[in-house]
């Protein structure tokens, strides 16, 4: 799947490096490439010493001095390249670095903040997730158990539309880094449940429409697991979730110790919901899991003019 790794570390010097970590431990099962980017700017810094050329200059030498001294120390043995930027505006930089590298995989550490300020302050991780024209592994703190439990959900669709051909990607590329890892592979389908009370209310205007829901539920059923029997996986490692897609994903991946989430990102017709890039991003809030977001072949970034 990958052979260019990008792994964009958190600004802070001090700060362990999970994206860092996670990012060599699959490179070195795929035999990739690996390039470290980071934003070395500080607002302190050039704060303190102000319009002064000279004392700027000796002091943003020394910071990114300290940098490559951090990275050769987090990434050891491991040759990797660096790409070391100094940016007020860090998403610019980014794009800039992105676009110019242009790797198969981004690896980044999810934000921290709370959920009120993912809302507000729009971080990092979310931009990319919608913005980058690569797959996208966003990672939490935790380690990786030994043999990586990986998780992928799926929605084969009907023949005539986009999700087919996602779903074939997302399953190819999680097989892949699953096997690299001495993983374990399980798929899941998620029925997006309607509210009781919705159905109780509709059903008095149209008598069949219960009846109607139950059939659609039961087709979708079917329809996965006759896509999950013709990919070769077998019934121990597959599950039918219900309910609210981010809910039922994170509460899955709980209970079941996940490591990484397999997701796409596609836009469906409204009757039939599929993993939309907003549910990737709220999943990588509610469970521990780290969370890798694939687009489709299709898929056309906004920072490509």
């Amino acid at each position: 799947m990958s052979h260019n790794l990008l792994v964009i570390l958190d600004p802070d010097l001090k700060a362990s490096q999970p994206a860092l970590d996670k990012g060599l431990a699959m490179a070195a099962s795929l035999g990739s490439s690996v390039t470290v980017l980071v934003n070395a700017y500080s607002g302190p810094m050039a704060r303190a010493v102000g319009l002064d050329e000279e004392r700027f200059n000796a002091a943003k030498s020394q910071i990114t001095h300290a940098w490559r001294q951090r990275i050769q120390g987090l990434a050891g043995e491991y040759p990797v390249a660096l790409a070391i930027v100094w940016a007020r505006r860090e998403m610019d930089a980014l794009r800039t670095e992105i676009l110019r590298l242009s790797p198969d995989l981004l690896v980044v550490h999810t934000s921290q903040e709370s959920g009120l300020k993912r809302h507000v302050f729009t971080p990092r991780d979310w931009q990319l997730i919608r913005k980058a024209p690569c797959p996208v592994l966003c990672v939490h703190s935790e380690a990786w158990q030994q043999s990586p439990q990986w998780l992928v959900a799926l929605d084969p669709g009907e023949q005539d539309d986009d999700a087919a051909p996602l779903a074939n990607t997302l399953l190819t590329q999680a097989r892949t880094l699953t096997q690299s890892l001495n993983g374990k592979l399980q798929a899941c389908h998620v029925m997006d449940g309607v509210d009781d009370s919705l159905v109780m209310l509709v059903a008095e205007g149209v008598p069949d429409y219960a009846a109607t829901l139950e059939s659609l539920k039961t087709h979708h059923q079917q329809r996965f697991l006759e896509y999950a029997r013709s990919q070769g996986l077998d019934s121990e490692s597959v599950s039918l979730l219900e309910g609210p897609v981010a809910d039922a994903l994170a509460r899955h991946c709980e209970a079941n110790q996940i490591d990484v989430l397999v997701v796409g990102t596609v836009r469906r017709n409204l009757a039939e919901r599929m993993l939309l890039g907003s549910t990737a991003e709220t999943v990588i809030t509610r469970a521990r899991s780290d969370v890798l977001v694939i687009k489709p072949d299709r898929f056309e970034s906004p920072w490509v003019e």
